[in-house]
Formats: C-alpha cells, structure tokens, sequence
C-alpha cells in the first residue's frame, strides 16, 4: 500500500503543479495559457488546491508514524515537506496577484477622482 499511495501522491502533485501552470501561465511569462480555462476549471482548481494540500498532509503524518524520530523524518523526508509548504505558497501568489490588481484599480480610482476634483474647481474658477 505504501509504493502505490507514494505513487497516488506524486502523480496527484505533478498534475497539480501543470494544472496550476497552465491557470497561471503568465507567471511563467505566457500571455495565453496553452489549454483554455473556464470560470468552472478555476473555480475547480481552488478546491482541488486544498484537497491537494490534504493529501500531502496525511501523506507526511503516515510517513511521521512510521519512523517516529523528527531528525530522521526530517532528513529522509524533507522534500516531501517542502512540497506541503508550497502548496499555502501557491495559493499566497494569487492573493498576491488579486492585491496588485486591487492596488491598480485603487490608485486609477484615485487619479479619476482627482481628475475630476481639479475639473471641479478650475469650473467653480471660471465662474
């Protein structure tokens, strides 16, 4: 059982990570990604992200169970932690990229306003 649900995990991670790749193909630089992607892929995507999370958790508490020292653990396991790790990562790169967006719209928010409070008082100027 062991061998296969390794096998289970890290196939399940590799289709994550190209899954990912391709909803966000700009952070590797392409403009379109190379499989289209529905409203419904992503929103898949968000949940599958955190059943992805899950499976690498539980992965990593079997593994812990069976050896039971914490330095072993971590020496023949750190990849495998290091993977869980990434996963909340992954998911903080898109709130980052939602933030920058959000700070975009702000600051263009901004300069309508005091485009149109400039607008305002060269009318009250004039008249």
């Amino acid at each position: 059982m062991g061998k296969a649900f390794d096998i289970f995990v890290s196939s399940l991670v590799m289709f994550f990570f190209a899954g990912y790749l391709n909803i966000h193909s700009d952070i590797i630089g392409l403009h379109e990604p190379p499989i289209p992607v529905t409203k419904e892929v992503e929103e898949f995507w968000e949940l599958f992200t955190w059943v992805v999370f899950g499976v690498l958790a539980l992965d990593i508490y079997l593994k812990y169970r069976k050896v039971r020292d914490p330095k072993l653990f971590l020496k023949k396991h750190w990849l495998d932690i290091l993977m869980l790790c990434l996963m909340p990562l992954f998911a903080g790169f898109k709130i980052a990229k939602l933030s920058v967006k959000l700070v975009k719209g702000l600051k263009m928010a901004k300069s309508g306003f005091k485009a149109a409070h400039g607008a305002k008082k060269i009318g009250k100027a004039k008249g």
